[in-house]
């Protein structure tokens, strides 16, 4: 039987590249805080019929429960989420970050990741019972990052969140987090970042791809994870052991 699957901030990278996996053998909302057309799932998707779209910024309460509303609709039901959807405004360093940026950063990132928890988390657990979720934290979440600082603080509070509502769901609803390291994606190429700093420094010594990080979101939604949970995996090119 397909799975019922929601991916948040999935119009783009690594989000778009999970979606697109899980398409192929399951039913999948995208989401985006801006609208889309049609043509967009029939260009990015092999089975548009599979995949459906909801408009839904995450930093909303409100649009998080209409967005809940909007699957027990259409399928009654939630298997897996994959709580992808997260920014990083520039300017973002310690020296230069703005309120407005500061504020942003931690609606959409962390009390937006938790708000999908929460709303959607309990949605599966009450029509799933042993359904799965993957946040996305990131390497900077682990060892801090001054050039990005307040993303980096929300993605060392999506581990914690991770790590607490596994706690919370126990065996019914497995939450584990997949921690890319840098990534050849719209949102690391609207930082400017020279990548060579990172990855001179990595052991596979490159910029990663998405697909290979929606492996990793795959593999911890699958039953081939049944027994992993709070648990942060780090694909990073081995960055964080240097």
């Amino acid at each position: 039987m397909k799975k019922v699957c929601l991916v948040t901030g999935s119009t783009s990278g690594i989000g778009l590249a999970t979606a697109q996996k899980l398409a192929r053998n399951n039913f999948v909302v995208i989401n985006d805080y801006k609208e889309i057309d049609d043509e967009f799932i029939e260009t990015n998707f092999s089975k548009p019929e599979n995949v459906m779209f909801c408009k839904c910024d995450i930093s909303k309460k409100s649009d998080v429960i209409s967005l809940k509303q909007l699957v027990i609709e259409k399928f009654g039901r939630l298997d897996y989420l994959v709580c992808n959807a997260g920014i990083m405004p520039l300017p973002c360093g310690i020296d230069y970050i703005t309120d407005k940026n500061i504020d942003r950063t931690i609606d959409v990132n962390l009390k937006g990741t938790f708000r999908c928890l929460n709303i959607l988390g309990n949605l599966i657990k009450d029509t799933s019972h042993k359904g799965s979720i993957v946040t996305l934290t990131s390497v900077d979440g682990i060892i801090g990052e001054p050039y990005a600082v307040i993303y980096s603080a929300t993605k060392a509070g999506i581990i914690s969140l991770t790590k607490s509502f596994a706690r919370y769901f126990k065996e019914d609803v497995r939450v584990n987090a997949v921690a890319p390291g840098l990534i050849d994606t719209p949102l690391t190429d609207s930082t400017g970042e020279d990548p060579s700093w990172t990855t001179d420094v990595s052991i596979i010594k490159r910029v990663g791809k998405p697909n290979e990080i929606a492996d990793a979101i795959e593999f911890l939604l699958s039953d081939r994870a049944s027994y992993i949970t709070g648990q942060v995996l780090a694909v990073d090119g081995g960055f964080t052991l240097k």
